[in-house]
């Protein structure tokens, strides 16, 4: 499926103007790489996906809840979490 700038531009626009705004945005997309990041490991490796975690990062003062991707061997770890992990500050409601 094709969309136009204008058509990607309206749809971020209302999601972004949601109940979540901006940070539902970016919880997407960080979700949607670390699948797309998976599905290349597990080719890479021969493994298949089993299932998610839940995970909290703390990036830029927000805390965020995302579903990570697991392989079936255990031994997938997004490259995207971890540079978010290194870089958010611990979070005095959480402390995490």
């Amino acid at each position: 499926m094709e969309f136009t700038h204008e058509q990607i531009s309206e749809i971020i626009s209302e999601i972004t103007n949601g109940e979540e705004g901006l940070q539902g945005l970016v919880k997407q997309g960080l979700e949607s790489l670390m699948l797309s990041e998976c599905s290349i490991h597990n080719c890479s490796y021969q493994d298949v996906s089993n299932g998610y975690r839940e995970r909290r990062v703390c990036h830029g003062g927000k805390v965020f809840e995302l579903r990570v991707p697991r392989s079936r061997n255990s031994n997938f770890y997004p490259m995207l979490l971890g540079g978010l992990e290194r870089s958010g500050r611990r979070s005095p409601e959480t402390g995490e």
